[in-house]
């Protein structure tokens, strides 16, 4: 069964390539070959199709979060009607008034659900990689910024476009090639959604080709237009029915299996390039004698300093994190995540310095190095993590548990006294009594514990960690002698105040 789900999907997925493959030729033979009408003809059609794709789409790959799709889908339904006016205008010869109003309506509302909709995709696949989302919407920006300095707006100046016309089209520009290079990022992290988001990616892309086609193609009192703005038309609409129709565009809003590039250095570059690329290529035109393009300043100004001031604090906490990461590494034990022995000497020294009352328990595991010989090492280090993990759960909260080394634990109490420092030996030696388990395999194990306390100005560190240790010893021999186990063994009194030093146990 799981077999013939796969061949199917496999299927799917070579149907929706071959389609798009097989329309985009129908598109380039239409381009190359047809007159005005049967152009406009093959537009309005192919146009129609992300309409009838993204309802089939939702429906065969049971797409539950379809919120961006619907955004999609009124676009769709949106340049369908703007095509069929400018079909029966152009290519009919009927005056329909498609270059009125109606014209400018349909396009902004188009663009805008086709925008929103991508914005709601790249919020939902840049949570986890917000950081690479900023840097390639700083990238789009930036490689744009020269192409509407000298490409774009002298076209508009020749055409004597007005300020905010040439406002709108900045802003138009600077928003889709940002979130075009947002697009290419979470298409390349994307995981499972990858291909549908390859090819939202191409259909908005064409759309920018064809957008700038219009534009540098437009005539005063003329209206001729580029034949390529229809073929890349065509290209997005194509691009966006495969997007829908395509098996992963499940995960198109509802990322799964993402992986995150941490920032490196050299993308810091990416930040001082757009921050210099705005105000760098606007005053270019002031030195050749022409007049500083202020819209560029502005818009580019209000876009690309909040993305960079957000990226910036985003390195800071992310290094901040590490950071802190760092010194959890430093003062912690790699395989149980408990402290480690030079931080639990320095709180030893703390607490006795304190004058409080202070316990020092000595853990040893039994039939650990058997458990080791019979299993291997990832036994044994399940062990060791088990045996934290309890000691976790039985210690008080102002209690602190290290590894030293090998099968050996320290345990610091403070403001205790003696006879809490033996209840919890007796709890420690207890939370032994269930095997742990590796692999299907219970291994038995115990722990022998030695306890120290003092609570005088004569205590010393080391005399409590002596102490702790002659004890433990003491336990484990009594066992010995008499052939039982750690928790029924007697517990020879543990020293009340401990006044002199010694040296510390071999780890």
């Amino acid at each position: 069964m799981r077999v013939g789900r796969q061949r199917g999907a496999g299927v799917h997925r070579a149907l929706v390539h071959a389609g798009f493959v097989v329309l985009v030729l129908v598109a380039v033979a239409a381009w190359a070959f047809g007159g005005l009408a049967v152009r406009l003809g093959v537009v309005t059609v192919i146009g129609a199709l992300p309409a009838a794709g993204i309802a089939v789409g939702m429906r065969i790959n049971r797409i539950v979060n379809r919120t961006a799709w619907y955004l999609l889908l009124a676009a769709s339904v949106l340049f369908t009607i703007f095509n069929y006016l400018w079909f029966v205008q152009l290519g009919l010869g009927r005056d329909v008034g498609a270059d009125g109003p109606a014209n400018l309506v349909l396009q902004v509302l188009a663009y805008s659900s086709i925008m929103l909709s991508a914005l709601q995709v790249i919020r939902k696949h840049g949570e986890g990689d917000r950081g690479g989302i900023i840097d390639a919407t700083l990238l789009g920006v930036g490689l744009i910024t020269p192409v509407w300095e000298f490409v774009l707006r002298p076209h508009l100046l020749e055409l004597d476009v007005s300020g905010p016309s040439q406002g709108i089209y900045l802003l138009k520009m600077l928003l889709l090639t940002g979130t075009l290079g947002a697009l290419l990022r979470i298409a390349r992290t994307a995981g499972t959604a990858r291909t549908s988001l390859i090819y939202f990616f191409l259909s908005l892309g064409a759309t920018v080709v064809s957008v700038v086609s219009s534009l540098l193609s437009t005539r005063p009192g003329s209206d001729y237009y580029s034949p390529l703005v229809d073929l890349f038309a065509m290209i997005g609409y194509l691009g966006l029915t495969a997007a829908a129709l395509h098996p992963s565009s499940t995960e198109f809003t509802q990322p799964a299996g993402w992986r995150r590039n941490r920032l490196r250095p050299v993308r810091l570059s990416h930040l001082g390039f757009v921050l210099a690329m705005v105000p760098v290529v606007g005053g270019i035109p002031e030195l050749f004698g022409g007049t500083t393009d202020n819209l560029l300043l502005t818009f580019g100004t209000l876009l690309v300093i909040p993305l960079v001031v957000s990226r910036i604090g985003l390195l800071i906490a992310e290094r901040t994190a590490d950071q802190e990461a760092l010194r959890h590494q430093a003062h912690h034990d790699e395989l149980t995540g408990l402290v480690n022995r030079r931080r639990f000497f320095t709180l030893l020294e703390e607490a006795v310095r304190s004058g409080a009352g202070v316990a020092v328990l000595y853990c040893d595991l039994d039939r650990f190095k058997a458990i080791n010989d019979e299993y291997g090492h990832e036994a044994g280090d399940e062990v060791l993590r088990v045996f934290a993990d309890r000691l976790r759960g039985t210690l008080r909260g102002e209690d602190v548990a290290a590894r030293i080394g090998g099968d050996e634990f320290l345990i610091l109490g403070t403001g205790t006294t003696a006879g809490d420092a033996e209840v919890l030996r007796r709890r420690i030696e207890d939370a032994t009594s269930v095997p742990a388990v590796w692999r299907g395999h219970h291994l038995s194990f115990g722990v022998t514990v030695g306890v120290a306390y003092g609570s005088d100005a004569d205590t010393s560190a080391d005399g409590l960690m002596s102490a702790a240790d002659a004890d433990m010893y003491r336990h484990k021999n009594a066992r010995r002698a008499s052939g039982t186990p750690a928790s029924s063994a007697p517990r020879p009194a543990p020293d009340r105040h401990v006044r002199t030093g010694g040296s510390l146990p071999n780890t």
